[in-house]
């Protein structure tokens, strides 16, 4: 019979060497010949898989439980190429957002009474009862192979002559049953709780996400881009990876330890129990340390917020950082928040050692404690109660081990889960545009209207009208939360204001048209304006200018203010630094909340507007104008033509109007901005537009180019709101509306002129200013003739006279004046510069965004060894891995030890004793639990020294990278590194490699052990192994290319949600929120169609290898029958059970380490981009400690390219500006004015030509050196969150006294000193503050540098004429002895300049003194003031 037995294993061996020397064949066939063997392939076609319904869902059971429905995307994998997303089909409808999302959103909008986990338990484990009862059967069946063992132990300790050949045959199947069916069971249950915490992850991304969209603006302020990105990413991470693997088995876990105690104590009576009391010590010490792990995370998780916030603000503003040279301090800000997150991360690490320490340990102690007692009472360790109990405790490793961080787990979670919470509860917009049709009037008129800053204020308020004002009002709440005040920049002449009873109809001569509503609403207004007219008279009697412009603490709120806006017709809002223009516009937007009362008038049918500050989307030019809607060609070409965006399109080359724009328009002019948002809202066709300061950022002749084609063009017939400071433009409006002290004082222009608002005398006061400056000029030149230029009373009838022979003296023999800036040249149609096809040749050339980096292929050791250096060294990490080996080893020790114990002759009185055996192997539990805590102490050590220094690289990486790599990579993936990817290094690593040397080291002291006893068990082992690395080679291929497309997945999720949350305004004006929520929804469901794949294919090799797990167990069990020692046959046994969890535990997390390790690629991918072109630290140029000392610049024939292929901004570009002169730069929007300023400070290299600084040549000076030694004030204020202290004089380098200066020589200190912590008040991003006031913040920056170069790039284009003439002020009074370059397009900016530069399409084309220019009639200078001149003539 034993005979028949080993003839049949002999057989079965030969069987799997023939598979294995096939299938050595065959995998080196296909590899040395993959593309050729691609055919393989064809059975399962060769089309794009991205659209084609999931394979799961129409395989049959066969192929669901082995996995078979995934092969394709295996063999794709490993005989094809690298996969992509197009190999990826869809996901199961089931797990969809579209049909998850909707279980959360109505009950948690609607009743935010429940926790949110209940609500996920209550509406998601019904939907998924397999995998509840899958966790159940496994819970239940993991009494069954201890039971099974048990009688096999029995069979194993019988003599030879009681023994039954085929009885433990079929014991051994048996135990290959049991073990095989336990852990697919695991397998299955995986993979439905995974499935189900696919679910939980897409919906709560998807209502996190519309539920930013509805944001109030009060509650934005409390959720900036880094808490959003963490709740979209870590916070929602959280509850995925719970649910997928342990929302039921924190219940079950309690049930199946106690079960199996019970069990034990059942084999081993008595003093099993006290194995238990052991158990019952070690749980509520893990459960308390899994609390300090949660509460270090928790609060590490809040400094990670902000440290994300910062990071997104340093990318953002990272073109001013380098401009003012201060990378350094913001990298120290976020390196201080780095350093508090590390500090609580570490103090995680110590309480995760400890945990690792308690609960590795517990299973020993029980066991110690167990046989300690049972010795003590007695009874002989025989091998069938020693190794049952074995079996036993190794079942009950994974529940005690797991339950604490389970617990963990789930700590964290309702940590989660309460941001989220507090998140949906948050305020929402009243999302209704606050802009009615009345009928009757066919007006936009609103009565009464409140404003206040403050929602408690609202309710304080809303109750006392309530109580005390029966009339029906309604109400626009202005509550933003930022600090608000109003200044006085309008004087109110002409009336006398002594007689209450004054007759202010009569006086202002109002005609009403015999319109009874017309005559209410304008004797409301003059009701309302007459005492604040008398207050506004006796001020201005008092008042200096540097008053008007202070800030100071919030004024009492106005109220009951009527608001009229004529329909189809244009009104024009104006008024002065924080007289609220652009609040009153958000609130007629619905941008603010408002209390509205029922009895509303029907909303117009669409409103749409522009803001101060452009949204523009990372796509094509196109793409921006359209803005979801459909191509209406004919109306396009109007619209661009009535923006004057035809010249720009031109210059944007091959790509046209494909090219892609970069986020937040960072690679346009302002100017283009504004004009691309305009066009947007332009062709959107709407029935009413409220326009925010489009015209301020562009020169005059677009400016006016604008409002005659578009406003007064393209628009007339709609009812149009403009919010402007420039007053020249008001005559011309039907209706105007001034803002003053929160009071909305409105009429036709003449009723406005007649209430004492002199319009003419500020635009007089303007152009004298202009007058006064030529005069100037022609006195310093000693040279006074009649100039034609000079008579501003002539009329503009040559203004549109564009003169092709222009002559400039300075220029010899350039005679060609540039096209105008307006208009194509000739022979050039708009059509033309239109993309018509959407070939793949214009596509490459308009793309500016590069695809993320995916590296291909395994990345083997190279990025392991990466890793482990910056936490250590390689023989760091040997040493670590003998540690853990050796601590495995020692624990197998104490189970050889135990065997020898149970098996050893009691009668024999040479033997040693019970006691001897117990203390032996307590010796070996005690070198077992200090070996552990060694080991977790030494990979700790390494991956948070690793953590530590991929940030700090990172971070460096990212500041010294030029300014395209923002422009080509959206702020969401920057973000992705700095918050996603980091957090896995953080956490999740530390976990993940642990786990994977625990299981290695065990895998590898098992086999070991295995082999010794039975050595001709040896050989199914290598043919099980070669099965086994054939099924890893086909996996491998596929999962890794899998993990690195998951993680690219994720950028489209954060870019989106970045882009969304900065242009929230312009999207609920466009009524947009449903296409990007729908855009959200599907890049969420790519993202998760990845995941469900990458865990479909780590479950085919789970199954699989669980079957090679089992057929071990049967081998060792076959082999065991045959042993003549019983106690080394049950240990091989027992320690082949345990290779089934360790292998399949080891294949869990390794798959995980190497999903995780490629963050730590991806990271690495950031680290080694190209950065800004340094200089060598042996050819700098030796400059003096004062640098430049003079402050000449010279260009020499300078050619920049913002790309390597595209057109150059500047062409031979060459300029001389000797010391102290005062230069204007002015020229067409995108005519190459800022390329100036961003190549001064090497921004961008120079293609070829040189810049010189005092005759040196700043390509040869250190790049700090250089952009310190330059003040700017830019186009686009840029305030940092932090103090007024730290935003002027962030390296601590001057005195109170200095800083007070600077603040009183900006006319700032007084609103400064009225801050409750004055230089330590906080300004959030620049909150509360206008925008001139921070370019006056910019302009107090300049001032303590104190550089002998200034540049002054368009700072004055977004403010009003009297803020303009402060800042004009300040840099004659303190910047007399510095070289200053001002570009502007305003010609009363530069006119004062020493020299006048005029640029067009990047070639300099005018350049002399302005008495000069305007002397040549035929110059472009003349030509921009005649044009002045023509406004000033309309306004008369």
């Amino acid at each position: 019979m034993i005979k028949k037995i080993k003839n049949i294993i002999n057989k079965i061996i030969n069987f799997f060497s023939t598979i294995y020397i096939l299938c050595k064949i065959y995998l080196y066939y296909n590899i040395k010949n993959r593309y050729e063997a691609y055919n393989i392939l064809s059975v399962y076609g060769d089309d794009d898989f991205f659209n084609k319904p999931c394979p799961e869902d129409s395989s049959n059971w066969k192929d669901k439980l082995t996995f078979k429905w995934v092969e394709r995307i295996i063999f794709v994998g490993f005989f094809r190429a690298p996969l992509n997303l197009n190999d990826i089909s869809d996901l199961p409808s089931s797990l969809k957002v579209e049909n998850t999302a909707p279980l959360l959103k109505d009950i948690i909008f609607n009743d935010s009474t429940i926790p949110l986990i209940k609500h996920i338990y209550s509406k998601f484990l019904p939907r998924n009862y397999i995998a509840t009862g899958l966790f159940v059967f496994v819970s239940v069946f993991s009494f069954i192979t201890p039971l099974i063992l048990k009688n096999f132990l029995s069979y194993v300790e019988k003599i030879d002559e009681q023994k039954h050949i085929y009885i433990g045959i079929i014991q051994c199947f048996l135990l290959f049953l049991s073990s095989f069916i336990n852990m697919a069971s695991q397998q299955y249950s995986y993979w439905f709780g995974f499935k189900t915490s696919l679910e939980v992850k897409g919906a709560l991304e998807t209502i996190i996400f519309e539920k930013m969209t509805k944001l109030s603006n009060l509650s934005k302020k409390n959720y900036n881009i880094g808490s959003m990105l963490n709740l979209m990413s870590v916070d929602t991470d959280f509850f995925q990876y719970f649910f997928c693997h342990y929302y039921i088995e924190i219940f079950l876990f309690p049930i199946q330890i106690l079960s199996l105690l019970g069990f034990l104590i059942y084999v081993i009576g008595i003093a099993g129990f006290v194995g238990f009391l052991v158990m019952l010590i070690t749980i509520p010490l893990s459960s308390f340390l899994g609390t300090q792990i949660s509460k270090n995370l928790s609060t590490s998780m809040g400094y990670a917020d902000t440290r994300i916030s910062l990071t997104g603000e340093l990318i953002n503003g990272i073109k001013f950082l380098k401009q003012y040279a201060w990378e350094k301090m913001f990298c120290e800000r976020i390196e201080e928040q780095r350093k508090l997150q590390l500090k609580y991360l570490y103090i995680r690490i110590i309480y995760w050692v400890l945990v690792q320490i308690v609960t590795q340990a517990s299973s020993g102690l029980v066991l110690v404690s167990t046989f300690t007692t049972y010795t003590l009472l007695g009874y002989e360790v025989s091998l069938e109660i020693a190794f049952t109990s074995i079996t036993i405790l190794q079942n009950l490793r994974r529940p005690i081990e797991s339950l604490p961080d389970c617990l963990h787990k789930f700590i964290s979670l309702i940590a989660s889960a309460k941001r989220i919470e507090t998140f949906l509860q948050s305020s929402e917009l009243q999302n209704q545009p606050f802009i009615h049709n009345q009928s009757g009037l066919n007006d936009i008129l609103i009565r009464n209207i409140n404003f206040n800053w403050n929602e408690h204020n609202l309710k304080l308020k809303n109750n006392k009208n309530n109580q005390n004002n029966n009339q029906n009002k309604r109400s626009i709440i202005l509550s933003s939360g930022e600090q608000f005040e109003i200044t006085n920049d309008f004087t109110f002449d002409g009336i006398d204001i002594q007689d209450d009873n004054y007759d202010y109809e009569k006086e202002y001569k109002i005609n009403y048209n015999n319109n009874e509503e017309e005559e209410n609403f304008m004797t409301d207004c003059l009701l309302k304006i007459k005492p604040l007219i008398k207050d506004r008279r006796l001020q201005q009697q008092q008042a200096d200018y540097q008053d008007l412009l202070s800030i100071n603490l919030p004024p009492p709120p106005s109220e009951n203010v009527d608001f009229k806006a004529p329909k189809g017709l244009l009104t024009i809002i104006s008024g002065g630094v924080r007289s609220g223009k652009t609040s009153l516009a958000s609130g007629l937007l619905g941008e603010i909340c408002k209390a509205v009362d029922k009895s509303s008038p029907d909303s117009v049918n669409s409103i749409l507007s522009t803001i101060q500050q452009p949204f523009l989307q990372s796509t094509s030019f196109r793409e921006n104008i359209l803005f979801g809607k459909p191509m209406n060609m004919e109306r396009y070409i109007k619209v661009i033509e009535a923006c004057c965006l035809a010249p720009d399109l031109l210059a944007m080359g091959e790509g046209k109007d494909l090219t892609e724009i970069g986020e937040r328009g960072i690679n346009l002019s302002n100017g283009l901005k504004h004009r691309i948002q305009l066009a947007r809202a332009l062709y959107a066709d709407s029935d009413c537009y409220i326009l925010d300061e489009i015209l301020s950022s562009v020169d005059p002749e677009i400016a006016n180019y604008i409002f005659q084609h578009c406003i007064k063009g393209m628009m007339k017939g709609k009812t149009v709101i403009l919010v402007t400071h420039q007053i020249q433009f008001i005559s011309s409006a039907d209706h105007v509306v001034v803002v003053d002290n929160g009071v909305l004082i409105q009429g036709t222009y003449l009723e406005l002129l007649r209430m004492g608002i002199d319009f003419e005398m500020i635009l007089k006061e303007k152009e004298n200013r202009i007058e006064k400056q030529i005069v100037q000029l022609q006195e310093d030149e000693d040279y006074y003739e009649e100039v034609e230029i000079l008579d501003f009373t002539m009329n503009n009838n040559n203004n549109n006279n564009n003169n092709n022979n222009n002559n400039n003296s300075n220029f010899n023999g350039n005679n060609k004046l540039k096209r105008s800036s307006i208009s194509l040249p000739k022979g050039i149609s708009i059509e033309s510069i239109i993309s018509k096809d959407f070939d793949q040749t214009t596509i490459e050339k308009a793309k500016l965004f590069v695809q993320e980096d995916r590296n291909k292929g395994d990345p083997g050791w190279i990025i392991y060894k990466k890793y482990i250096r910056m936490g250590s060294s390689i023989s760091f990490f040997i040493f670590t891995c003998i540690i853990y080996l050796t601590s495995q080893i020692i624990l197998l020790l104490s189970d050889y030890w135990l065997q020898s114990w149970a098996s050893h002759d009691r009668l024999n009185v040479s033997e040693p004793t019970d006691v001897h055996y117990l203390l032996i192997y307590l010796a070996y539990i005690g070198g077992f639990v200090f070996t552990l805590g060694v080991r977790y102490l030494l990979i700790a050590k390494i991956t948070f020294g690793s953590a530590e220094t991929l940030h700090r690289s990172l971070l460096k990486s990212i500041i010294r990278a030029p300014l395209t790599f923002f422009e080509q990579n959206p702020v969401g993936r920057i973000l992705n590194r700095f918050g996603k990817d980091i957090s896995d290094i953080d956490i999740l690593l530390l976990d993940c490699f642990s786990d994977v040397l625990y299981c290695g080291a065990c895998l590898v002291t098992s086999i070991g052990i295995i082999i010794y006893i039975s050595p001709y068990i040896a050989i199914p082992f290598v043919i099980l192994i070669a099965i086994n690395y054939i099924f890893q080679l086909f996996y491998n291929y596929s999962v890794l290319e899998l993990k690195r497309i998951q993680s690219i997945s994720r950028s489209p999720v954060y870019s989106l949600l970045s882009e969304v949350y900065n242009g929230l305004t312009t999207i609920r004006s466009f009524g947009q929120q449903e296409r990007f929520f729908n855009m959200m929804k599907d890049n969420i469901n790519i993202n998760l169609r990845v995941f469900f794949y990458n865990f479909a294919v780590s479950r085919w090799i789970g199954i699989r290898v669980e079957f090679l797990s089992a057929i071990v167990v049967l081998m060792s069990a076959l082999f065991s029958i045959f042993n003549d020692n019983p106690g080394l046959s049950a240990l091989g046994v027992t320690t082949a059970l345990g290779i089934t969890f360790n292998l399949n535990w080891f294949m869990r997390q390794f798959g995980e380490l190497e999903s995780r390790i490629n963050s730590v690629e991806r990271v690495q991918s950031y680290i080694s981009i190209p950065k800004e072109k340094e200089t060598n630290e042996d050819e700098f140029i030796q400059t003096g400690f004062i640098w430049p000392s003079r402050g000449e610049i010279e260009f020499k024939n300078v050619e920049i390219r913002y790309r390597p292929n595209s057109i150059a901004t500047l062409r031979n570009f060459s300029m001389k500006i000797n010391a102290q002169e005062r230069i204007g730069i002015i020229g067409r929007s995108g005519s190459g004015k800022s390329t100036i300023g961003m190549s001064l400070f090497r921004m961008i290299e120079c293609s070829s030509g040189s810049i010189l600084i005092d005759g040196d040549d700043i390509s040869q000076i250190d790049l700090k050196r250089l952009r310190s030694s330059i003040g700017i004030v830019p186009q686009d204020p840029f305030i940092f969150s932090g103090s007024i202290r730290l935003n002027l004089d962030p390296f601590d380098q001057f005195t109170d006294n200095e800083i007070w200066e600077a603040l009183s020589k900006v006319k700032l200190k007084k609103m400064v000193s009225t801050m409750p912590m004055k230089l330590e008040s906080l300004v959030q991003g620049g909150d509360g503050l206008t925008i001139g006031n921070k370019q006056l913040l910019c302009l107090c920056r300049a001032i303590l540098r104190n550089s002998k170069i200034v540049l002054f790039d368009e700072a004055t284009n977004s403010i009003d004429f009297q803020t303009t003439r402060l800042i004009k002020q300040t840099i004659e009074e303190n910047f007399k002895d510095c070289t200053i370059l001002t570009i502007a397009h305003n010609i009363d900016t530069i006119l004062d300049s020493d020299k006048i530069a005029i640029i067009d399409e990047g070639e300099l084309i005018e350049f002399d003194t302005p008495l000069n220019l305007i002397k040549d009639s035929t110059s472009r200078f003349s030509k921009l003031i005649k044009l002045n001149n023509n406004q000033k003539n309309k306004l008369n």
